[in-house]
């Protein structure tokens, strides 16, 4: 095993070399590369064979290896509800992180957007980056510096436009961006996603069935609750990436445990009868829904 690990590291190295995603190899990245590693690779990390390696291929599991994310519900017009004083709307806590990180970028252009040519959202309109190994998306071409207020006000517009916000770190992005092993813990991702392109929203669905995945991507305390003005529509059910929401013959709605709060219900119900409620409250800081590594955002 230790054989194994060493050639993984040597790899790990060589990618991050002579492959990582740059201005240069963008459009061949977003045309074939990346289209056929969510098609082929990750939507069969559920696969009962295949899956246990592909979930250490791409680093998601395994020792010394780890994946992690947060929903964050951040849609301008969203009816939230909490159940005690001085609750933070969920999108405070994301500006927090930007005002707090030493050095911040804006990705040029979506990976997802661009490699599955979204029709429904613009595709450069892309993730923020947080902390100071994000120097390096810079120096490859594929992200540009911001200032505390460009990147509060890329966030309104994400708000603005309804997508999700996730909340990641995720070490196989790190080696993908040619970010040095040793300032792997110097990133930290806030993406903007669009339930048509979104790997995460895609992929989801088919992770949930995975133990050691599902409790990798999480809630960040907020479940969508269906009132009085439901008219049985039945938009939620087509636009949930967790297909969580029904619809009954009764014209009653049913949630179940694997809703991950993302608010898309919400967003897309005609009679505003999708509120969400704080079921847990949040954690302090963004960064607390991190377990086993705490990503650097400031220094």
């Amino acid at each position: 095993m230790g054989m194994i690990r060493a050639l993984q590291g040597r790899f790990d190295d060589y990618y991050r070399k002579h492959w990582a995603l740059s201005s240069d190899n963008w459009e061949y990245f977003t045309a074939k590369v990346f289209p056929f590693v969510v098609k082929e690779c990750f939507s069969r990390f559920n696969h009962p064979f295949f899956g246990p390696f592909l979930r250490r291929l791409f680093r998601f599991t395994g020792k010394n290896h780890h994946a992690e994310a947060c929903i964050v519900p951040i849609y301008k017009d969203l009816s939230f509800k909490a159940n005690r004083e001085n609750s933070f709307l969920p999108i405070q806590k994301i500006r927090e992180s930007i005002e707090e990180s030493s050095f911040r970028v804006i990705m040029k252009r979506c990976i997802c957007r661009d490699s599955f040519k979204c029709k429904k959202f613009p595709r450069d309109f892309a993730c923020i980056m947080l902390g100071e190994a994000c120097h390096t998306m810079v120096d490859n071409g594929i992200a540009r510096p911001a200032t505390v207020r460009e990147c509060l006000d890329h966030l309104d517009r994400a708000s603005g436009y309804g997508l999700v916000g996730i909340c990641a770190w995720t070490e196989m992005e790190s080696i993908a961006k040619g970010i040095p092993a040793e300032n792997k813990l110097k990133y930290f991702e806030i993406c903007f996603c669009c339930p048509c392109c979104c790997n995460g929203l895609v992929s989801f669905k088919k992770w949930h069935e995975i133990p050691e995945l599902r409790k990798l991507f999480k809630s960040t305390g907020w479940r969508p609750r269906v009132t009085e003005k439901c008219t049985a529509c039945k938009a939620c059910e087509k636009v949930c990436p967790m297909e969580a929401i029904a619809v009954l013959k009764d014209n009653s709605v049913t949630i179940d445990n694997s809703c991950i709060g993302c608010g898309l219900c919400s967003i897309h119900c005609r009679a505003g009868a999708i509120v969400m409620e704080e079921f847990e409250p949040m954690k302090d800081h963004i960064l607390d829904y991190f377990r086993d590594i705490r990503p650097q955002i400031n220094g």
